[in-house]
């Protein structure tokens, strides 16, 4: 091996101990911040001011993209929960948009919460409400009920500001019930105090004042200073709404020894000052009203300009008074832009989460719904199918109702023209009686009255054919000669019915043959009645379910024995056709 060859090795060496040992050491650099990030995650909730302390002595330039966006949140959220006013966005943005790109959903709630809550102190409520409304669409989805809270408490307050109360409320409502359900007793008490705000503004005084003191006993249970300052702010303008100064004054002192939020003491100094002002002492007045004007927020500074002038009215220095009016028209120009970029941002915003939850209905019930609709579209089918055969049936019933009224009057003639012919057999008969004694004028006259009862015969068999009972009968018979195990009979209903029509189309043969013949039994009249109608002796056997030879027997029973005390015609027909 030449020298060469070896300086070559021994150079590659040490080049791959330098690597691994930059590539350890960088390694160790990001596992110790990585594990800083981790610890001041864990303060942040008991400790916020330990953990912000923690993260301001990091420099996270050198570290990777992730790492500086969770840096970026965490600081953002340390100065929130230290009540610092956040008066730049670019930190924070630096989170939103990492988290963002790469889809963690859990972590870009926390970044537009926070994101909303820089431009909530940046006096940018528009944009803050844009921020929470996308964090509610992912926080909803994830089921985040941590962030839900927070979310629903500061969409509420800017709903409250904007004098959407009843909106307003069913946040605070929500945020509540999170709060409950989650043992957090902070949130539960800024629900409370919420709420109270709106009761004070409905001017609800008694139910304003419950949940006030509510939230206070909480606020005083956990020693948190902030929660008493909110607590108390809200107490004091409770008392300046109903005009009670002195107790104006005394909750004003109370909030004032906490100042751990400067937009909470402006508004404490704003009250106190208008307390004084109520009790003329109007130099003390002009120094808490002044102490208010250092807050970025434009209702308060407007408020306290207002007073301002009326403070320097009162005293009689116009000028400064007309000063001070100046500066409070001023906020309420940026306060009238802000409120319409505000209004609109919320108008959007709800628009785009009523439009959000009802897809997301829609998906989560999207077979519920197909099973349901698919349900109704069988139902209206068989809805439409039974009143199509109901309409169906109800032309075939018509039709069959025009039909039979036609047929009725038909039979209405046949009838009368029946009933014609029956006088002209009886004057026929009565005529032959006379004229005995010429017998070429008496055969011409039986011909007539023989030829009257055949087409007297054929009218009523003609509107006898159209009954029920009549076609049930020769129904009847039809099935007995095809089938000699068929055991159906004549009811007694069937039989019934059966007479009453041949009664009525033969204009009273049924009552005549009782009448002449009263000995006669019911299947006697049933018999008679069938030969009236031309049914034959082998059919009667088969309606009967009697045989041939019985119906012999029964007719020559009826010629001898029923008319036993009446002239006896030489036939059964002629004794039928007689009656």
């Amino acid at each position: 091996m030449t020298k060469l060859t070896v300086k070559i090795l021994i150079g590659v060496l040490l080049s791959y101990v330098f690597l691994v040992s930059s590539c350890y050491k960088k390694k160790g650099i990001i596992s110790s911040f990585s594990s800083s990030l981790s610890e001041a995650e864990l303060l942040i909730l008991t400790y916020p001011d330990s953990a912000l302390s923690l993260l301001e002595n990091l420099n996270p330039n050198n570290e990777d993209i992730s790492l500086k966006a969770r840096y970026a949140l965490l600081l953002t959220q340390a100065e929130d929960k230290n009540y610092i006013l956040h008066t730049d966005d670019s930190l924070i943005n630096m989170a939103v948009s990492y988290y963002d790109s790469v889809r963690n959903v859990e972590q870009a709630v926390k970044a537009h919460y926070y994101l909303g809550r820089v431009w909530q102190d940046m006096q940018n409520e528009a944009a803050a409400v844009n921020e929470y409304f996308i964090a509610l669409h992912w926080a909803e989805q994830s089921g985040k009920n941590e962030m839900l809270c927070l979310l629903y408490g500061n969409l509420g307050q800017i709903y409250f500001q904007q004098d959407l109360l009843a909106k307003a409320d069913s946040l605070f409502m929500l945020s509540e019930s999170i709060a409950i359900q989650k043992n957090d007793s902070f949130n539960l008490c800024m629900g409370l105090v919420a709420r109270g705000n709106i009761y004070l503004r409905k001017k609800e005084y008694s139910n304003s004042m419950e949940s006030f003191e509510r939230a206070l006993a909480i606020a005083r249970n956990m020693h948190n200073a902030n929660a008493l300052e909110i607590v108390f702010n809200s107490m004091a303008a409770f008392y300046a709404s109903i005009d009670y100064p002195e107790k104006t004054i005394e909750y004003t002192q109370k909030g004032l020894l906490y100042k751990t939020d400067s937009l909470d003491s402006a508004r404490l100094y704003l009250l106190e000052g208008t307390a004084l002002v109520q009790l003329a002492s109007y130099d003390s007045a002009k120094i808490s009203v002044s102490k208010s004007l250092s807050t970025n927020n434009l209702s308060t500074k407007a408020a306290a300009y207002l007073l301002l002038a009326d403070i320097e009215k009162r005293q009689g220095s116009l000028n400064k008074a007309l000063s001070f009016h100046d500066m409070y028209i001023e906020c309420l120009d940026s306060m009238d832009v802000m409120e319409t970029r505000t209004r609109s941002a919320i108008s959007k915003g709800d628009r785009l989460l009523y439009t959000e939850r009802y897809q997301r209905l829609l998906s989560s019930y999207q077979f519920y719904i197909y099973g349901l609709l698919l349900f109704l579209l069988l139902l209206i089918i068989y809805w439409v199918n039974k009143r199509y055969r109901y309409y169906n049936k109800i032309h075939a019933l018509t039709l069959k109702k025009d039909s039979l009224e036609c047929q009725l009057k038909a039979f209405s003639v046949m009838l009368e023209d029946l009933r014609k012919k029956e006088q002209e057999l009886k004057l026929l008969q009565e005529f032959v009686g006379t004229a005995e004694e010429d017998k070429a004028k008496l055969y011409c006259l039986t011909n007539q009255v023989n030829t009257l009862k055949k087409e007297n015969q054929d009218f009523f068999m003609k509107l006898l054919e159209g009954t029920k009972s009549y076609k049930l009968l020769l129904h009847l018979v039809q099935e007995k000669k095809e089938n000699y195990k068929y055991r159906e009979s004549f009811s007694e209903k069937d039989w019934n019915l059966l007479l009453q029509d041949i009664n009525y189309f033969s204009n009273g043969f049924v009552d005549r043959l009782k009448l002449r013949m009263p000995l006669l039994s019911k299947n006697d009249v049933r018999f008679c009645c069938l030969f009236k109608i031309g049914i034959s002796y082998v059919d009667m056997a088969l309606v009967f379910d009697r045989t041939l030879d019985a119906m012999y027997k029964k007719r020559n029973a009826i010629l001898l024995n029923k008319l036993s005390n009446m002239s006896i015609s030489s036939s059964f027909e002629e004794l039928i056709d007689s009656i």
